[in-house]
C-alpha cells in the first residue's frame, strides 16, 4: 500500500508541476514561496525520473524544505499564511510515506488525513481506506499546491482589496 500511496503522490505532484512553475516576476516578498513550491514539485519529478522513492529518498528533501521554509519565515520572505499551509503540505506528505508496519500510528494518520482532506477539498475521507482514501489525500495535496500557487500569485491584489475594505469600513471621509 505504501508503494501505491507513493505512486499516487508522485503522480499528483507531477501533474501540478506546471502550476508551481515560475511565471512572471514575483514580488520579492513571495519569491521564496515560489522557490519552496518549485522545490516540492521538483523533488517528486526527480524521484519519478530516477525511478526511486520512499521514505529514505524523500526524507532529506522534506527536511531541507522544512528548514528552508522556517528560514524564509524568520527572514520575513514568506508570510505566516503561506508558511502554515506549506508546512502542513510537508507534514501530510511525510505522514503518507512514513512506514507504520505495526499500524501503531494509523489512528493519528487517519485522523490527520481526514482533517486535511476535509479542510482542503470539503470531502469526507472514505472510511474503506486503501486506494480510494490515498487518492483523496493525493488530490488534496494537489489542491493545496494549486491554492498556494494562487495565493502567491495574488498577494498584491489581496493586500489592495484589504486596504479598500478597511477604507470602506472606516466610513466616509469628512
Amino acid at each position: 500500500m505504501r508503494k501505491r500511496s507513493m505512486g499516487l503522490v508522485l503522480t499528483v505532484c507531477l501533474s501540478a508541476l506546471s502550476l508551481a512553475a515560475f511565471e512572471g516576476s514575483p514580488a520579492a516578498t513571495v519569491k521564496a514561496g515560489y522557490v519552496l513550491l518549485d522545490q516540492y514539485v521538483k523533488c517528486f519529478q526527480e524521484m519519478a525520473t530516477r525511478g526511486t522513492g520512499g521514505k529514505d529518498v524523500l526524507e532529506p528533501y522534506l527536511q531541507k524544505m522544512a528548514a528552508d521554509a522556517k528560514k524564509a519565515r524568520e527572514q520575513n520572505e514568506i508570510d505566516l499564511v503561506f508558511y502554515t499551509h506549506f508546512s502542513r503540505l510537508l507534514a501530510m506528505t511525510k505522514l503518507l510515506v512514513e512506514p507504520d508496519p505495526g499500524k501503531i500510528l494509523w489512528p493519528i494518520i487517519d485522523r490527520e488525513a481526514a482533517n486535511f482532506v476535509k479542510d482542503v477539498t470539503g470531502e469526507d475521507l472514505v472510511t474503506s481506506g486503501g486506494a480510494p482514501a490515498i487518492g483523496q489525500v493525493a488530490n488534496a495535496l494537489a489542491e493545496e499546491i494549486v491554492s498556494l500557487q494562487v495565493y502567491l500569485d495574488t498577494v498584491d491584489k489581496r493586500m489592495a482589496i484589504r486596504k479598500k475594505m478597511e477604507g470602506s469600513l472606516a466610513g466616509p471621509k469628512k
